[in-house]
């Protein structure tokens, strides 16, 4: 054995950077990946692609599949790789051995939605682990011995050793410009976003309504040579100083001139494609243009789902559907996840039959269905690419759509999502961004409502979603229009999901869409974050009420000439509680809301003040 097993971890890595990696810079620290190897600074060009390994490292010999599964949780976990261009390849040693994967070979793990990156990395029983270790496993035993390679320090020295010296190539030569492969060209398009993109003189939201998208252009100047695309078959093309796309739109979005300028006379473009060296080598060429599914603009992304649910709250949401429908439910209802991602939701239910998926992204389709490989319960033409916000019906898989038809199967149809929460701009170009629900139309688990409410009569809508729903006073246009019983519910900590941060209530609702009937109040079951019952709660529709600072206004003067102090006063809810000070005018929140106290409206102002504050706000009344 080349190295001792009582050798520490540190003093492990020193030595392997010494004995195999001695030309290059084995010091650097990358994130919390354990071991980086770079190109050394005088060598580098100034550029930023000096890594050429991130790797773990285990000092007693440890299953490389376990290894390698902890480093990608690692680096998915920080995102490393939207800091740091990532290496050539991922790796891991132990003291008896090293191996090698390429980055290209794992780097779409990266990009699962619904998917709880959140875990611990060394923790070897989450089922995300889990995940990740087969999806190493089947890349790893399905490569040849030249893409994924394994050596044995003592007995593979020397073919370590020409492994390293064939494919760890350092020299000015190589990194003078920031050569572009199948490993980098994601990172190197998150950076021409913000440094490319707003030059292109482009309507971007008329652009994707269209079938354009930021990537079409990013791909345009990827392949091209002396500013000419190289590849013809792109739906866009550079020429020069401008761009040519294969749709004719103008800012109405007819057909005319398919030229498309840049706003600043190309000096961004200039600039930031200096430092890189175009094309990529040829042989990269297909898998590009193959994976431009990952040139995806994060509106859409975030489209997609990207709530991870907690299984706590799955296994939870289905017991209540069996409270509602027997326990025999799945033999007698159809479910469809129309907002499915990586199908986390659908875990636990069992007749694959009865069962589909759709989602925005390929991707994620085809993780479904690699998932098939492992166990999952579902079935092949069940799941399926379906953007819900824009697509028809008649895009539904034959026997979906002939139950969506069919108002008595219709009654059998629970449509079970956890849709995104995404609000605000971007979600304005859906066919269901409708005046008519008001503002929740810029919301966009309203509109996934809103559709199945429209146009799927009859079917049990369980979903997960804010309280907005039931309360918000700019969801009122919203409750005017979606009338149906809501059966059984319950709330959760927001922050228990994935990607969620704030302390407000999530709550699961189950409607039967059948029975027309505005919502009033309810009790709702409570759970606190380690999934145990802490009690219930009242749940009101204050939408025939008036509200506290309707009865402010009564008493309230804007005239600063009496003024003796002035009130933040900003909206009725507790979330924005802490938005509520009094104070001198220029330590207000400037754009809230301002009212001048006065002498005459001071003792009001002040019941108004402690009414606000003496209820403590926490995520459940949040």
């Amino acid at each position: 054995m080349k190295y001792n097993k009582n050798l520490r971890e540190e003093e492990l890595k020193n030595k392997v950077s010494a004995d195999f990696f001695g030309k290059f810079d084995g010091t650097r620290i990358v994130g919390n990946i354990d071991f980086c190897i770079t190109v050394p600074h005088e060598t580098s060009g100034g550029c930023d692609m000096e890594s050429l390994l991130w790797a773990e490292a285990k000092a007693a010999s440890t299953d490389i599949l376990v290894m390698l599964a902890q480093l990608v949780l690692t680096v998915g976990k920080a995102r490393t790789f939207d800091k740091h261009l990532p290496p050539p390849f991922l790796g891991c040693f132990d003291n008896e051995k090293i191996a090698f994967v390429p980055y290209s070979e794992i780097q779409d793990i990266f990009y699962l939605n619904d998917f709880n990156w959140n875990v611990a990395p060394s923790n070897h029983d989450t089922k995300e682990f889990q995940l990740i270790y087969e999806r190493i496993k089947d890349t790893v035993e399905n490569e040849t011995p030249r893409e994924t390679c394994l050596f044995h320090f003592e007995k593979d020295e020397k073919e370590l050793r020409r492994f390293i010296r064939d494919n760890f190539v350092v020299g000015k030569s190589e990194v003078s410009k920031i050569k572009i492969d199948k490993n980098n060209f994601i990172i190197i398009y998150n950076k021409w976003l913000e440094a490319v993109k707003p030059t292109v003189g482009v309507d971007w939201e008329i652009a994707k309504r269209n079938g354009i998208i930021d990537g079409d252009f990013y791909l345009a100047d990827l392949l091209s040579q002396n500013n000419r695309s190289v590849r013809e078959n792109l739906f866009v093309l550079l020429k020069s100083n401008h761009y040519e796309a294969d749709r004719h739109l103008n800012a109405a979005g007819l057909f005319t001139s398919s030229r498309v300028e840049f706003t600043d006379g190309r000096k961004a473009y200039s600039l930031f494609w200096a430092k890189y060296e175009r094309p990529p080598a040829e042989q990269y060429w297909d898998y590009i243009v193959k994976r431009c599914d990952l040139l995806v603009p994060q509106d859409i992304r975030e489209r997609k789902g990207s709530f991870f649910t907690p299984q706590i709250w799955v296994e939870l949401s289905q017991r209540y559907l069996a409270d509602v429908f027997g326990e025999d439910w799945q033999d007698e209802y159809y479910v469809w996840d129309c907002a499915a991602g990586t199908g986390n939701l659908l875990a636990g239910l069992t007749d694959k039959y009865k069962i589909w998926a759709s989602t925005l992204d390929r991707q994620d389709v085809d993780v479904m269905r690699d998932r098939m490989k492992n166990g999952a319960n579902l079935l092949e033409d069940h799941v399926f690419q379906f953007d819900f916000l824009n697509d028809n019906f008649a895009k539904l898989p034959e026997g979906l759509r002939r139950i969506i038809n069919d108002p008595k199967m219709r009654k059998r149809l629970i449509v079970y999502i956890n849709p995104p929460y995404k609000r605000g701009l971007g979600v304005a170009n859906t066919r269901w961004h409708k005046e008519e629900m008001g503002s929740a139309k810029d919301e966009l688990f309203a509109q996934f409502i809103y559709r199945i409410y429209s146009e799927m009569p009859g079917a049990t809508l369980a979903q997960f979603s804010k309280l907005k729903i039931l309360q918000a006073p700019n969801f009122s246009d919203f409750r005017n229009l979606f009338s149906a019983k809501l059966k059984r519910m319950f709330v959760v900590p927001a922050n228990t999901f994935d990607n969620v941060s704030g302390d407000f209530p999530i709550g699961f609702f189950i409607w039967d869409t059948n029975v027309k009937e505005t919502f009033r109040e309810t009790g709702t079951d409570i759970y606190d974050e380690y999934g145990e019952f802490i009690g219930t709660k009242r749940i009101y529709n204050h939408d025939d009420h008036k509200l506290i600072n309707d009865w402010l206004n009564k008493f309230a003067t804007n005239r600063k000439s009496d003024a003796v102090g002035f009130i933040n006063s900003k909206s009725n809810d507790f979330q924005h509680n802490n938005r509520l000070v009094i104070g001198l005018e220029n330590v207000l929140s400037k754009g809230d809301v301002h009212k001048t106290i006065t002498l005459n409206n001071i003792i009001t102002i002040a019941i108004y003040f402690t009414v606000r504050k003496v209820i403590p706000a926490t995520w459940l009344n949040d």
